[in-house]
């Protein structure tokens, strides 16, 4: 098993906004967002407070691993407790931008499929489920080439794995998505790191998804915010050599 300096991530995060009790990061990826696993201390949380001597520092929303994008952070528990009410009351808007496989009859629409859990090879995964948790995605196609769709998404509820979920069972899988395109291959991905093969399959390196915007009010003054990451190159080069 890999030892934790063996295990590759990205850390060149980038302060988005920054004032006395929050931050907005862009997070690279591959990188975990909280300590799990063997990343005690390669994760977007530890890194920050490292580097900012912010001890306290409190990550507010989660991003897989292997998606990028705009992560907010708050510098004291009051502003913690003000931001992540919002996302738990669903006021927050959230864009994201992905490729995803094949191409969409309809160029707008919603993806709306409660969601439940199994566990397969000891990892969590979504599957439909009737009785589960309701989830909403919609989407918009921005371009498309011979094989894959540029999507602009904005998941209307916040559910774990929601937006690659909703794709992968429409028979649109994101680019990437090693969960849920084929689960062996996340496995070896998890055990051995990437491997040039799993290429034919997956087509990309990383999950082609990207948390390109968030609007949120400010959690002392109340005034709206928000915040916008750049697509990473590697995603428009990915298109357009498809």
């Amino acid at each position: 098993m890999r030892q934790e300096q063996d295990l590759f991530v990205r850390t060149d995060y980038k302060i988005l906004y920054e004032d006395e009790c929050m931050l907005a990061l862009d997070k690279p990826a591959p990188l975990p967002v909280h300590p799990v696993g063997r990343f005690k201390e390669k994760n977007l949380l530890w890194i920050v407070r490292e580097d900012l001597k912010l001890s306290e520092l409190r990550i507010v929303n989660r991003l897989d691993s292997e998606t990028s994008g705009v992560v907010l952070a708050a510098k004291t528990k009051e502003a913690a407790s003000g931001l992540a009410s919002q996302f738990e009351t669903r006021t927050v808007n959230k864009e994201y931008t992905g490729i995803a496989f094949g191409i969409f009859p309809e160029k707008q629409g919603r993806l709306e499929c409660p969601l439940g859990y199994k566990i397969e090879n000891n990892y969590h995964l979504r599957i439909p489920d009737p009785e589960g948790e309701t989830a909403l995605t919609e989407y918009e196609v921005m371009d498309e080439n011979s094989g894959f769709s540029l999507l602009r998404i904005e998941p209307r509820t916040g559910r774990m794995h929601q937006i690659r979920a909703h794709l992968a069972f429409s028979g649109h899988p994101l680019a990437g998505d090693k969960i849920y395109i084929n689960l062996d291959i996340y496995d070896r991905y998890v055990r051995n790191g990437w491997e040039e093969s799993m290429l034919e399959t997956v087509k990309m390196s990383r999950l082609a998804l990207h948390a390109s915007g968030l609007r949120v009010r400010h959690p002392q003054g109340g005034h709206g915010m928000e915040f916008h990451s750049p697509l990473p190159p590697e995603f428009l080069h990915f298109f357009r050599s498809s």
